[in-house]
């Protein structure tokens, strides 16, 4: 039952981390890695959300690796 516990533990964590970025890619950093998120509506925004939260860890890798290389 205590391993049960460590997993539960662990995805409440991964999703309020997910959360935090899922919100503030939304909102800013998309933009910074797909230019056609510029002026892209709130509603649109938060439709990409829910997917934001899932996989926030490939996004944070994708745009890390595009802030290291400038593009």
């Amino acid at each position: 039952m205590y391993w049960l516990q460590i997993l539960l533990y662990g995805a409440y964590t991964y999703l309020a981390l997910g959360l935090i970025f899922g919100l503030w890619f939304v909102f800013k950093g998309a933009e910074q890695i797909d230019e056609n998120m510029h002026g892209a509506s709130r509603a649109t925004r938060l439709l990409l959300l829910p997917a934001s939260i899932a996989l926030w860890v490939v996004l944070l890798n994708k745009w890390l690796k595009q802030k290291k290389h400038g593009s």
